[in-house]
């Protein structure tokens, strides 16, 4: 786990995408550069930025969070259909020439890979997550913390190791996995039921 950057916590912590890039704006004009502030600049736009419509308000990287868990469908028994996809998905996350990052650039990158964990978290607690029943029927904060737990796992350590990834994702899955262990006193248990139920 990468400690918090003290100079842009604001930054990382906040959520929502406009505030964020006024965040951004404004650390440029007041902070001394550490090396990361134009990879800052790269992922915001990646991130943010819909190619077909510039107006339109996207948020790319949790978009690959929602259909990384597909990847374990089995449509994807071709392998070679998922091994495409999972490439799109390093590239889209800004992580294709992560290999030439310093430790500057690996560190801002999984901040705002954390951010994106933790923007998704802030989706899994509430009342119409997790429903059971064909939707009628809320689930306790207990399912949908298993739930968020299998999903997390599937994104940050399943998929990636069916693909043979884990390398080119080891920013991004991290800081998934990170985000949640540290989003309540109760997540560690969760993931490591996970788990162990995967390696059984």
């Amino acid at each position: 786990m990468y400690p918090e950057i003290e100079s842009w916590k604001e930054f990382y912590e906040e959520l929502d995408p406009d505030k964020r890039k006024a965040l951004y704006e404004e650390g440029l004009k007041k902070l001394e550069d550490d090396g990361a502030n134009a990879l800052r600049g790269e992922l915001l736009d990646l991130r943010y930025t819909d190619p077909r419509d510039p107006k339109h308000r996207v948020d790319n990287f949790l978009w690959q969070m929602v259909i990384l868990p597909g990847f374990l469908r089995p449509i994807y028994f071709i392998k070679a259909v998922g091994e495409r996809e999972i490439r799109g998905i390093i590239r889209d996350l800004g992580l294709s020439g992560a290999g030439d990052w310093d430790e500057a650039k690996r560190h801002a990158a999984y901040w705002e890979y954390r951010n994106a964990a933790d923007r998704y978290l802030s989706t899994c607690t509430g009342p119409g997550y997790a429903k059971k029943l064909f939707g009628m029927m809320a689930s306790s904060d207990e399912e949908k913390l298993a739930r968020t737990a299998r999903d997390l796992y599937s994104m940050a350590v399943t998929v990636p190791e069916k693909y043979g990834r884990q390398k080119e994702l080891e920013l991004f899955t991290s800081a998934l996995k990170d985000a949640f262990i540290t989003s309540s006193s109760d997540a560690e248990r969760a993931w490591n039921t996970v788990r162990y139920m995967k390696k059984k």
